[in-house]
């Protein structure tokens, strides 16, 4: 498993703009939009708080952010919020990275055609690797957001600056059926607010 720590600069090249992840830094990263030296920046906050079915059974310090998680190991991060061991069937496996990797790619025509794309996103889509990263965020937010610890407040959603079009937030008619699709093969629906 991966750890970034509290903030990390991704620059690519001299025309890519600069990313930062955040973890737990919201409101001090934040008052860096627009001050970064001339340069645009796009900022990927984490939540405060992780997120679990079951908190007890999820060490936090064995198993590090869970943010971080998302955006490396997207689905196993998926599972861990239901304490779901995946590895133990490798049919289950491929079928759930099927559902997962058709979403991400709707979500990436999606974000390649949007009129409503932000200059500093639209400029990191160019890069394969950044290009995931925007990907793995969305599942991750939407996931978090869907999430039934959700309706205990704010602090459980990861953030991104500038805002990525509302063609991906977690309820559109890309994304929550996404989600649900992948609950319901997991059967794991009943962990989600309206689904």
């Amino acid at each position: 498993m991966f750890f970034i720590p509290s903030l990390v600069i991704l620059k690519i090249g001299l025309e890519v703009p600069i990313l930062l992840l955040g973890a737990d830094m919201q409101n001090g990263n934040q008052v860096l939009r627009g001050a970064e030296r001339g340069e645009p920046v796009a900022l990927f906050l984490s939540p405060l708080s992780p997120s679990f079915k079951n908190s007890s059974v999820i060490d936090s310090t064995r198993h590090g952010s869970q943010f971080t998680f998302f955006l490396t190991a997207p689905l196993l991060a998926f599972c861990q919020l239901f304490d779901f061991n995946l590895t133990e069937d490798d049919k289950n496996m491929s079928s759930t990275e099927s559902i997962l990797s058709a979403a991400f790619s709707k979500w990436e025509q999606i974000l390649c055609t949007s009129a409503d794309l932000d200059l500093v996103w639209a400029q990191l889509l160019s890069d394969p690797f950044l290009r995931r990263l925007i990907l793995r965020f969305i599942f991750c937010r939407a996931v978090l957001t869907l999430f039934c610890k959700r309706e205990e407040g704010d602090q459980y959603l990861p953030i991104c600056i500038p805002e990525l079009p509302s063609s991906v937030s977690a309820n559109s008619k890309a994304v929550q059926p996404a989600i649900t699709q992948l609950a319901n093969h997991l059967k794991v629906t009943d962990c989600f607010r309206s689904l």
